[in-house]
């Protein structure tokens, strides 16, 4: 997103699920702060249960993660200051995952 890069040329990065909902997630302030918070949703993923029994994970990515996303303080600020606002059309089921990130600001 080169409309949101910040002074240094660092950009977000945003989750599109362009399928059937349709909806953008802001997921990472940047490309170094995404792959940490991949990280860590990998070290969930092997030991999720579902995920090891029968391959079908229990927790999603990102949907199923606020609390991993709201660890980027940097883009909690940004959701939280409406910078993300132009392109996020959340339905009412992402409006809880949404308040969740915001709510690590604190």
């Amino acid at each position: 997103m080169p409309k949101l890069a910040d002074e240094r040329g660092r950009q977000p990065v945003i989750f599109i699920d362009a399928y059937m909902d349709r909806y953008v997630l802001p997921i990472a302030s940047d490309v170094d702060r995404f792959f940490d918070t991949l990280s860590h949703f990998v070290d969930m993923l092997v030991v999720d249960q579902g995920y090891l029994f029968d391959g079908m994970p229990g927790i999603h990515f990102p949907d199923s993660v606020p609390e991993l996303i709201a660890r980027d303080r940097r883009l909690v600020e940004m959701i939280a200051t409406g910078r993300f606002d132009f392109i996020m059309n959340l339905g009412d089921e992402f409006q809880d995952w949404l308040a969740r990130v915001k709510s690590a600001r604190g």
